[in-house]
């Protein structure tokens, strides 16, 4: 038991962090002091906030905190460590997370024999038949080319030879792609006569025998092998719920979640053990789960619950990666191709309208040009305006430029996620070319300018789930590895400030909770994201070695660095 008085230092924390409790560890008041960034532009920097159930009741000066708390509390004081409103991460798939924490991860693996090697590893582990799962790879990021290659990407024998006996489906860092190798399509039934669906496509080589990749909604072909069970999605839930609360993630934007994903998720909430908040968008390619939700209202959670479903995500076209997004214009890498329309527009328009009659928001993933051109006018052709919509473009990676103003004269949110250009920008400029990349990529910048509302993510597990390297690509946009020197297109990054918000109270009008969480304010639910260096104020080169050391929800500490 602990003692009146008595203080508890937390060892990783470098002597930062403080707990006093000041007369039992079971005291419902809160006070947290030390430098706290609010994301309030009327009082953006407090030393001091009181928690007590659940929400904040007051935000200022350690003197009246204490006052306002009395003598039953307990005390955090931050020492060097710096507090933030919880981070927000506005465009994840939470149980693809989930599963990508225990199968194979392929992100960073340089080369297409790295990976032959570790599926070796895996099926000599494997028992006969088991399907063997990873995801992360990138064609573009590897130091080499394969020595065989169709349309830029490897093919299935390699595999085959390693895993004969064990189905092997390994899906592409952008999720718009997958390898699979002979096992996998001789348990699908899949041979050069399969249909390819609309939509998709299977890539065949020159005798017209599939190579093994499949994107976009050719994937689909391959869900029999790696369909969760209800089970299966909770305990992938779980994991991912717990790695979230070690990167300071207090709330979680699930972008397109199946029947099965909703059916654990409430699940999880009615058991209490979801902890994390979990804002759900509805896959819309599944027609029959569309027109079972746009029949009913949404799901708000309330103070006993942490599950909202009440939002709609369809999916225009692909990934710059896979040359599946769409453009208006060939690939300047490829001229034979413009990239993959992956939903009919007059059926957005469809679900568009009938969104009304429950007031659901309806987001969906553009990343090319011609897809978001296409998401903008079937915005405009619905009735959406003339309520309080809150459309969001998923992505909204390259624009016409003549298409920036009319995010903002439309009222779409522009869903962005930092870090992919990060990762992609060394990259993108051999399928956009020089023009393209400079006048419409990346142009966060050009749209706050316009008056477009931004919501700033990650796309976990496409890009790993930390927000200090999203925070990093927002303000520096550089590669991790701090090139260029000058950033790429410098005069689209956000200031730390704008990049804060961009990650807690931006996020949270995205999804109509900006009234709930996002910033540290009296009334607001007390979500907390504590770290060990001050991000507003460290050097730009010392960034990337922050850690998050605590992660608070609704008052509770849910994660910290012991």
């Amino acid at each position: 038991m602990v003692r009146h008085g008595a203080r508890l230092f937390f060892a990783p924390f470098f002597a930062l962090l403080t707990v006093f409790i000041t007369a039992t560890s079971f005291a419902d008041t809160l006070v947290v002091s030390g430098t706290i960034y609010t994301a309030d532009d009327a009082n953006t920097q407090v030393e001091a906030v009181v928690i007590e159930d659940g929400r904040f009741t007051f935000v200022g000066d350690l003197a009246t905190a204490q006052s306002t708390a009395g003598e039953d509390h307990r005390h955090i004081s931050l020492g060097a460590a710096t507090a933030y409103p919880g981070f927000i991460e506005s465009h994840g798939h939470l149980s693809s997370l989930g599963e990508a924490i225990t199968n194979l991860d392929l992100n960073g693996v340089d080369s297409y024999q790295t990976i032959v090697g570790m599926v070796a590893d895996a099926a000599a582990k494997a028992s006969p038949g088991q399907v063997i799962k990873g995801r992360g790879w990138h064609q573009s990021k590897w130091s080499k080319e394969p020595s065989v290659t169709v349309d830029g990407f490897p093919t299935h024998r390699s595999l085959s030879e390693v895993s004969p006996n064990n189905p092997v489906f390994l899906g592409h860092a952008n999720g718009h792609t997958a390898l699979v190798n002979q096992a996998a399509m001789d348990a699908l039934n899949l041979t050069y006569n399969t249909p390819t669906p609309d939509g998709g496509v299977i890539v065949k080589d020159a005798k017209g025998d599939p190579t093994g990749i499949l994107h976009e909604n050719a994937i689909d072909l391959a869900y029999p092998l790696i369909a969760l069970s209800t089970d299966s999605a909770k305990t992938a839930i779980l994991a991912a719920q717990d790695h979230a609360f070690r990167w300071g993630i207090t709330n979680f934007h699930d972008a397109g979640a199946g029947s099965t994903d909703i059916e654990a998720q409430r699940a999880l909430d009615a058991s209490g053990d979801l902890k994390l908040r979990v804002y759900t968008m509805v896959s819309a390619q599944d027609e029959a789960l569309t027109d079972y939700w746009l029949a009913r209202p949404p799901v708000i959670a309330e103070d006993d619950s942490r599950l909202t479903i009440r939002s709609f995500k369809a999916v225009m076209d692909g990934a710059l990666g896979s040359r599946t997004a769409w453009l208006h214009q060939p690939y300047t890498d490829d001229p034979g191709t413009s990239g993959v329309q992956t939903f009919d527009e007059n059926r957005l328009v469809n679900i568009m309208n009938r969104s009304n009659a429950h007031g659901w928001q309806i987001n969906t993933h553009a990343i090319g040009d011609k897809a978001n051109t296409v998401v903008l006018d079937a915005i405009d052709k619905a009735t959406l305006t003339q309520r309080d919509h809150r459309s969001r473009i998923e992505h909204s990676q390259h624009l016409l430029p003549s298409d920036i103003e009319r995010f903002s004269t439309l009222g779409v949110i522009a869903s962005i996620q930092a870090i992919h250009m990060s990762s992609d920008r060394p990259w993108a400029i051999d399928r956009l070319g020089k023009e393209r990349i400079e006048s419409g990529a990346y142009v966060w910048r050009d749209l706050l300018n316009a008056g477009v509302n931004i919501a700033n993510g990650t796309d976990v597990p496409v890009e790993p789930i930390n927000p200090i390297a999203n925070f990093y690509a927002s303000v520096a946009r550089k590669t991790l590895k701090g090139l260029p020197d000058d950033g790429y297109e410098i005069g689209q990054k956000l200031s730390r400030h704008e990049t804060l918000k961009s990650m807690t109270l931006w996020n949270a009008y995205a999804a109509f909770e900006e009234a709930e969480v996002g910033s540290i304010s009296v009334g607001k639910r007390a979500d907390m994201t504590v770290t060990d260096q001050n991000l507003m104020t460290v050097d730009e080169t010392k960034i990337l070695a922050t850690k998050p050391v605590m992660t608070i929800v609704g008052g509770e500490i849910v994660y910290q660095a012991m």
